[in-house]
């Protein structure tokens, strides 16, 4: 029946009223119901989570609520969303995991509803204990089918036990203990529920539980063990017990183990942070805070905190705080806030705050320190990177063709920010009577003047050959750049030189002719004030796609080299290999070799003349011949550019030199014998094609036999010996 209603009883206060409070109420279900329909757009490369929610807050202008254990807030996200739904700018940011609700100007995340996970049944459960040791055993069931379950871990917390069922859902711990006191036993495997068994004891006046051994702290584990380091070292058990009880770490004074599961916290070396780690060979830990050495390698699900030192590679899935050293090989899945230091490689995923030192690699997400090695490579640098190539995210690289007052063709390639910035200089003076070459390093800082134009301060140092390696030359530089196209500047300015020399060749540049005084023990110095001029190409390098590498494919190849020696002795060097490599993952690959090289003698030098304790020494030289034995490690830097490193040692046949020492009083003559080993180091680089082809350049120094370094050019065939 239709209602009727008297306009005449409404009067104008209580419609006025009654308007309010409809426009009310729909304006705030509108703006409640738009929140998740508001259309924003945003782009993130490599933010926090809890940034990156901040950044669509504010775009979207409302508020996220939630609990801060559900969400992962330091792990790093990207999204790239134009003019799409909050909706769906969470869903691709999150995924299904997650629900959205709306009240008021706050969007609410909560888990996604799932349906509860089928509990665990402990049947059969029997314990044993006698004065010394306690045992129990037991199976583990699904309480909703009563099927037995495989590789469920079941563990004692308090006393760091575990153990993992077998096919017939069969399990046994055993531990040494005083008086039990009450024991608590706990079954866990993924997808399912826990469960857990508590066992009451008598208890004896004055016996104390350590209830703070252990706490449940977030799982940071599946970080190391998603590597291939991890999964190459980490055995499939412990893997297991990880993904079943994610959460449990505990503390300890200290553990000392032989290999990842041979420890003597046995299968729960995972779960345990301690002050003092001894790994003879390697070990997997939770962490460290304090001392952690390894013979071969340190593994750490979380942080490790003050000092860290392994023989070969220290893999960190949380926070490296304090000194990390390696042999070879650095990485920390998060922040480094100290000095990561290593033979090759240094990585961080996150930010470094301190130092990397390496022979070859460093790489952090946001640098705010230093990183000194061959290649630098940062997303972003607040700091310093000084190698021949630092690729900075926010940097640039400049290649500059320049002349000179002593060099007339100079190249250098300089890589880094304006903050600070490395030069790779290489020049020639192309001359019949003053021929002069030259390679060496620099670093320098830009002053801005203006848009268009900057000063560059520079200090380079070079070795220089006028017949011999052994010149040195420094130089100060000040030099002004003016833009003259978008990526083309003139660069012009004094320099002043500082130039040590021991006298050029004949041919070789005649400001350097006068020879070294007869007996002295240094070299003369010229000191003058130069100029350079000439043009630079500027751009930035574009950002490379971040791929994840699980490559573990097998090469086997054969190498060619060809080079010249370091001293005039030995001018031409050749050289075969045959060579193994393994991909690693991540871009990095092992390598090991063995093969022939040759130095032969330049038969216009065939003997020197030094001092030495007040004699002069005639040596004779020979020809070499070695078989040189090298491990080492590759890095893909770019898609095709890798640079790498080796250690190893030669062997040759025992060298015989005849020594004629010469006073004033006697001339005596010797036979001097040099050891056949030699402890030999190479370092380089070049482009890995696909089809198999490689080719590079590389300097090799046996390093004990002082004449034999080389410069070479190296061509390599491999064929790849399985899929992955």
């Amino acid at each position: 029946m239709p209602v009727m209603i008297d306009s005449r009883s409404i009067t104008p206060v209580k419609l006025f009223l009654q308007t309010v409070i409809l426009v009310s109420c729909f304006a705030a279900r509108a703006s409640a119901q738009a929140l998740l329909d508001k259309r924003i757009s945003v782009h993130l490369s490599h933010e926090r989570l809890e940034d990156a929610l901040g950044k669509i807050s504010q775009k979207g202008g409302f508020y996220f609520s939630y609990n801060g254990n559900i969400l992962s807030k330091d792990s790093l996200v990207s999204i790239a969303s134009n003019n799409q739904p909050a909706r769906m700018v969470l869903a691709q940011l999150l995924g299904d995991r997650y629900e959205y609700g709306e009240q008021k100007n706050y969007v609410i995340i909560t888990p996604a509803t799932l349906a509860p996970p089928a509990p665990l049944s402990l049947i059969n459960v029997d314990l044993t204990c006698d004065d010394h040791a306690c045992s129990i055993s037991g199976f583990v069931t699904d309480g909703r089918t009563g099927e037995r379950l495989m590789n469920v871990s079941v563990y004692e917390k308090r006393r760091l036990t575990s153990a993992l069922t077998d096919e017939h859902g069969y399990f046994r711990l055993k531990f040494t203990t005083g008086h039990p006191g009450s024991i608590d036993i706990t079954a866990s495997k993924r997808l399912y529920s826990d469960t857990a068994i508590h066992f009451l004891q008598p208890v004896l006046v004055g016996s104390r539980d350590n209830r703070e051994a252990y706490t449940e702290a977030k799982n940071d584990g599946g970080r190391v063990e998603s590597t291939y380091l991890g999964r190459m070292f980490i055995s499939a058990r412990q893997m297991m017990q990880s993904v079943n009880i994610p959460g449990f770490f505990a503390r300890r004074p200290f553990q000392v183990s032989l290999a990842p599961g041979l420890s003597s916290h046995g299968m729960f070396s995972p779960q345990i942070v301690n002050r003092l780690s001894l790994n003879l060979a390697g070990g997997y830990t939770a962490g460290v805070n304090g001392l952690e050495t390894g013979g071969l390698f340190n593994i750490n699900r979380r942080d490790a905190r003050y000092v860290q030192l392994a023989g070969v590679f220290n893999l960190v899935g949380g926070k490296v705080t304090g000194l990390q050293a390696a042999g070879v090989h650095n990485r920390a899945l998060d922040t480094v806030k100290g000095m990561q230091l290593a033979g090759f490689i240094n990585a961080a995923a996150s930010q470094v705050s301190g130092v990397q030192l390496s022979a070859l690699h460093n790489q952090a997400r946001m640098l705010k320190g230093i990183q000194v090695g061959l290649v630098n490579v940062a997303d972003t640098s607040r700091g310093a990177s000084i190698g021949l190539i630092n690729i900075i995210g926010n940097g640039f690289y400049k290649a500059t063709l320049s002349t000179g007052s002593l060099t007339n063709i100079n190249l250098s390639l300089k890589t880094g920010t304006h903050r600070f910035y490395s030069s790779l200089l290489t020049g020639i003076n192309l001359s019949e009577r003053d021929k002069m070459y030259s390679f060496g390093l620099g670093i320098g800082h830009d002053i801005i003047l203006t848009s268009k134009a900057y000063l560059s301060a520079e200090i380079d140092y070079q070795f220089a050959y006028t017949g011999l390696w052994d010149d040195r030359w420094a130089q100060l530089k000040l030099l002004i750049n003016i833009q003259l196209l978008k990526n083309l500047s003139l660069v012009a300015g004094p320099t002043y030189n500082r130039y040590s020399y021991t006298g050029s060749q004949p041919g070789y540049q005649s400001r350097f002719s006068k020879p070294t005084p007869f007996g002295s023990k240094s070299n003369p110095v010229q000191r003058w004030m130069g100029w350079e001029a000439g043009l630079a190409y500027n751009s930035v390098f574009k950002p490379v796609k971040k791929t994840t590498d699980y490559s573990r494919a097998w090469y086997m190849g054969v190498a060619v080299t060809g080079g010249i020696g370091w001293d005039q002795v030995h001018q031409r060097v050749y050289g075969i290999e045959v060579f193994v490599q393994r991909d690693m993952g991540a871009g990095l690959r092992a390598s090991l070799s063995a093969g022939y090289t040759y130095f032969t003698l330049n038969h216009h030098a065939i003997s020197s003349l030094g001092y030495v304790n007040g004699l002069y020494d005639h040596f004779v030289y020979h020809s070499y011949r070695a078989i040189p034995v090298k491990a080492g490690v590759r890095l893909q830097t770019g898609r095709r550019l890798y640079i790498g490193g080796e250690l190893g040692a030669g062997y040759s046949s025992p060298r015989y030199y005849r020594s004629v020492n010469s006073s004033s009083n006697a001339v005596t003559s010797a036979v001097q014998r040099f050891s056949p080993y030699s402890f030999l180091y190479s370092l380089s680089a070049g482009f890995d094609f696909a089809n198999g082809l490689d080719a590079g350049i590389k300097f090799e120094d046996y390093a004990i036999q002082r004449t034999y370094k080389q410069f070479a050019l190296r061509l390599a065939y491999r064929i790849r010996l399985s899929k992955q």
